[in-house]
This record gives structure tokens, sequence and C-alpha cells, in this order.
């Protein structure tokens, strides 16, 4: 196998491996085991709404203790966590979840730091590429030992 072909395998390995690790951390499961974890899991992902930048897991606010008891009802009622996190919206509005949803136009605040990564890191391997396709040797050219002969006949006659 010729230098090109496995530097196009290892590229690709490395593809399927990048975009395999995103596939796992963007679509894997979404709701912790235990009726215990997934509250706390919620909980702190839903902003107290009186509270300035404080998840009602860690608010001691009135509102938020209301918060976590609505939560607690939804689960032992069987809601899953979309379900609770859509009644929070409609509730108190968008701004209440700390996470925001991957649509619309929130959807590009995921997706556009990963794009920028992606197209830097082709660029910079394109880049590289033609740098070192630009820099190895092609070998002497015929002007090249037309000199050294000059050089060396001149020593030659200077008895160096």
């Amino acid at each position: 196998m010729n230098r090109a072909a496995r530097q196009w395998v290892s590229w690709s390995v490395l593809a399927v491996v990048v975009l395999a690790t995103l596939a796992v951390g963007t679509f894997g499961d979404d709701e912790p085991a235990g009726a215990d974890e997934r509250a706390r899991s919620l909980k702190a992902g839903v902003q107290c709404p009186v509270c300035n930048g404080q998840n009602v897991l860690e608010s001691n606010a009135p509102v938020a203790t209301l918060i976590r008891e609505e939560i607690d009802r939804r689960i032992d009622d069987g809601w899953s966590d979309a379900e609770i996190n859509g009644l929070l919206v409609e509730t108190y509005g968008e701004f209440v979840l700390l996470t925001p949803s991957g649509s619309g136009l929130t959807g590009l605040v995921w997706v556009l730091p990963v794009a920028a990564l992606a197209a830097g890191t082709a660029g910079m391997g394109i880049a590289f590429a033609r740098w070192r396709d630009q820099s190895e040797p092609g070998g002497p050219s015929d002007e090249d030992r037309r000199l050294v002969a000059e050089a060396r006949e001149l020593a030659r006659a200077s008895g160096v």
C-alpha cells in the first residue's frame, strides 16, 4: 500500500471515530436510570425563575421548591423528561431550561462551533499537505549541476 493510500485510510478511520464519538455524545441515553437520579438531573437543568443563573436543585427560593416538588410529582406519574421540560417551558418560558434545545436558532449554538472546528482542521490538513509537497526535494536541476561543475573547475584551477 503506497503512502497516499495509507494516509487516506488513516484519515478515514479518524473521521469515523470522531463521528461515532459525536453520535454517542449527542444521541446517547439522555434519561438517567433511577427516578432519584432522573429527578436530580432534571432539577439541575432547570433555572430558578427568580434566582440569577441558579438551578432549582441548589436554590432555596419558594418557587424553586415548588418546581422541585412538581418535577418529583411528574416523575412519579410516569412523565418523560421531555414532557416535564415541555411543561416547565409552557409555564415559565424557554429561559427556564439551562440546556437550550437543539432545534431552530439555538441549534446553531451547538452546530457552528463543531463546523468551525471541522473546517479549521480540514484547512490545516490541506495547508500542511501543500507545504509538505512544496518542501520535498525534487533533486538537483541541470542548472544546479552546471553550477557545481563550474565550482569544482574553479577549485581545481586555483589549487584548492
